[in-house]
């Protein structure tokens, strides 16, 4: 099992280390250590993710953060859809409106 992530989730995962560098710099590691684990956590278990509303879309949370990773199982790998702090809507809801 491999991880991709698309453009959406690179861009906002460098969104979000933007915001740290400038509103909390002495966490960046943290974040970024925590999304890895996080990742790492997927690879081996790719299933342990709550399910959402929308079908074969996955929902990881970090806690500490209040971040979610948004995710789907294709074939050998996981694809990373999205990275967003729980304060924004859920990726299908911003496309509603």
């Amino acid at each position: 099992m491999k991880v991709r992530y698309t453009d959406p989730a690179t861009d906002e995962l460098e969104q979000s280390i933007s915001y740290f560098r400038e509103h909390a710099p002495s966490s960046i590691a943290d974040f970024t250590d925590s999304v890895e684990d996080a990742v790492v956590r997927l690879l081996d278990n790719p299933y342990v993710a709550q399910e959402t509303e929308m079908p074969g879309i996955r929902r990881w949370h970090i806690r500490r953060f209040r971040y979610s990773i948004f995710y789907t199982i294709a074939h050998d790998e996981i694809v990373i859809l999205h990275i967003r702090h729980a304060a924004r809507r859920w990726p299908w809801e911003e496309e509603e409106r």
